[in-house]
């Protein structure tokens, strides 16, 4: 079967390697998009119509609801192809079972048992093709009394344990915007499939990996965790000494060392504080901070941010001020590295893109856009060896 042109690509460590993605939303896809953006050939295979339920989430390109529009969608395909294919059909089984036998790796997101009704288990996967791993995403995980229980980001982001620690400690937990638990999960999937694929080089066995999105958080907030587990301790949201102050523009978070508190003092212009009882160590400052937050913050509102954050940094001070989405794209760092690319999309034209947050041999890693929904059917069907009739009436029957 032809192959997305990545010629440019082919010292990456995946080159060759064949993923089917047939998963839908954030944590899917977007472990799918690493593995392409290191070189895999991936194929998603979207529902037809409407395709990835992602394609309907905003933003949308000009505030257009259309479904080669979403900025959700357009940034977590990148380096992939697509085909449409309805997998709950009895008359898509002729069609996956090749795709089943070209890959390497299949990744899916789709409630438990849900590809086993769809005779696409990991036991009827393993005999079609017993190289193939498979690696499914849920929110419980493929076993036990929560596996068909209901969730979400934000549920994952409580019963993971992040929420317990999230805010101040006179306040309700703090929500963390974005996805983070579904990037977290497509994290924990792409490490999962790079080492089942490691295996499957070394035993040409595949395997089942089995991402629950609820541990995924729990494995990456173990700050708590591990305080309960060797202290017995319950760590809670605490009001902590390094706050988020307002400035003039925005918002600094401010830390500062035992070994740098003097050179704190005399860049607020409060150099008695250096031998303030209250404020003497970082014991006593946390006692005291809701003190030493009212001195700090009326020095802290009049200044700017940037200037701010690099005056800081200069005494080797780690101060960090909230970006906008204008400070991220502007960013000096980030366009030194090259971060934000322009892709070219033959609907929404050339929009900035997040890239890969790597570098590979020294270069920066180029993008390939998104797909239009099953604009590869035509020449992945047909290189399996349906016809253009073929085709044809599996479209009329709403198959692909």
């Amino acid at each position: 079967m032809p192959s997305l042109d990545k010629t440019f690509l082919l010292e990456l460590p995946l080159n060759g390697v064949k993923v089917l993605d047939i998963s839908q939303g954030v944590a899917g896809p977007y472990a799918a998009k690493l593995l392409g953006g290191m070189g895999a050939d991936v194929i998603s295979v979207e529902p037809p119509i409407h395709g990835d339920y992602a394609r309907l989430t905003p933003p949308f390109f000009e505030d257009d609801l259309h479904i080669e529009k979403s900025g959700l969608f357009l940034y977590l395909n990148t380096d992939k192809r697509s085909i449409t294919l309805d997998l709950s059909s009895e008359r898509s089984q002729s069609v996956i079972k090749p795709l089943i036998e070209w890959a390497d790796i299949i990744i899916e997101n789709y409630a438990p048992n849900t590809l086993g009704k769809w005779g696409l288990s990991y036991k009827d996967i393993e005999k079609i093709s017993s190289k193939t791993t498979l690696v499914s995403i849920t929110d419980f995980g493929q076993s036990g009394p929560y596996k068909n229980y209901q969730g979400s980001n934000l549920i994952s982001l409580a019963l993971g344990g992040l929420l317990q620690i999230t805010g101040d400690a006179d306040k309700e937990p703090l929500k963390v915007g974005g996805r983070p638990a579904e990037y977290i999960a497509g994290l924990s999937a792409f490490s999962g499939a790079m080492v089942a694929l490691y295996a499957q080089r070394a035993s040409g066995e595949g395997q089942h990996v089995d991402v629950s999105m609820v541990e995924a958080i729990a494995t990456a907030q173990m700050y708590s965790g591990l305080n309960y587990a060797y202290l017995g301790e319950n760590r809670v949201r605490a009001n902590d000494i390094a706050p988020m102050y307002q400035v003039s523009n925005g918002h600094v978070g401010v830390m500062y060392r035992q070994d740098n508190w003097d050179d704190f003092c005399d860049m607020i212009g409060r150099p008695e504080m250096k031998d303030d009882e209250r404020f003497i160590d970082n014991g006593t400052r946390r006692e005291n901070i809701i003190e030493l937050n009212q001195i700090v913050a009326e020095w802290m509102i009049k200044q700017d941010k940037t200037e701010l954050y690099h005056l800081a940094q200069g005494q080797r001070m780690p101060f960090g001020y909230i970006c906008d989405a204008e400070d991220l794209i502007s960013s000096e760092q980030y366009v030194h590295r090259g971060y934000f690319v322009e892709i070219d999309h033959p609907v929404c034209g050339r929009l900035l893109y997040p890239g890969h947050s790597f570098f590979w041999d020294g270069e920066k890693l180029p993008m390939e856009r998104a797909p239009l929904l099953g604009e590869h059917n035509e020449s992945i069907y047909g290189a399996l060896g349906f016809s253009k009739k073929e085709l044809s009436v599996l479209a009329e029957k709403g198959v692909i």
